[in-house]
């Protein structure tokens, strides 16, 4: 499956001595040219966390692996999800039984597009056969919030999956 006609998925190498939010903040720029975006974190105020957009309907997420900053935007959604994990990364089973590299990044992008990030414990995120019409995977977390995803191509050695909010209004 391939993510909505709306939605775009990019990734730049983060070269040495760069950091990594100046690269993935250049990357949102060229997919959403002339937004601002800005992260808060709600617990301490820092400059990082979730990245909120002004002037545009779109929601965007980022994520960051083997040197690579990775991004999604998603116009007319409502929340999306991105996570980025080391296809040659492990013991993800110590914390979702039975977990690799591809489930684990399923679960962080549910977490991330419903906004709660690892406050929920991965455990509650429950995986069931599509329901949505070219969507390749929906999931739920046990207090009921939904969410659609795909697993989609990146870098080299990188696995990508992308979650979002079925309940906003968007194309189809």
């Amino acid at each position: 499956m391939t993510l909505p006609a709306e939605m775009a998925v990019a990734w730049r190498r983060v070269p040495a001595g760069v950091e990594r939010r100046t690269v993935s903040r250049a990357l949102l720029g060229e997919l959403l040219p002339g937004a601002p975006f800005a992260s808060r974190c709600p617990r301490c105020g820092g400059d990082h966390g979730r990245v909120h957009v002004g002037g545009t309907d779109a929601t965007v997420s980022v994520s960051y692996a083997e040197g690579w900053a990775v991004v999604v935007t998603a116009p007319g959604w409502r929340r999306v999800g991105l996570d980025a994990v080391p296809a040659s990364a492990s013991g993800f089973d110590r914390v979702l039984p039975g977990g690799d590299a591809r489930s684990w990044a399923r679960v962080e992008a549910v977490l991330k597009a419903d906004g709660r990030g690892l406050a929920v414990d991965p455990l509650r995120v429950r995986f069931a056969d599509p329901v949505v019409p070219g969507v390749e995977w929906t999931a739920s977390i046990d207090d009921g919030a939904t969410m659609v995803g795909w697993d989609v191509a990146g870098p080299s050695g990188v696995i990508l999956a992308v979650a979002a909010d079925p309940g906003a209004a968007h194309p189809r």
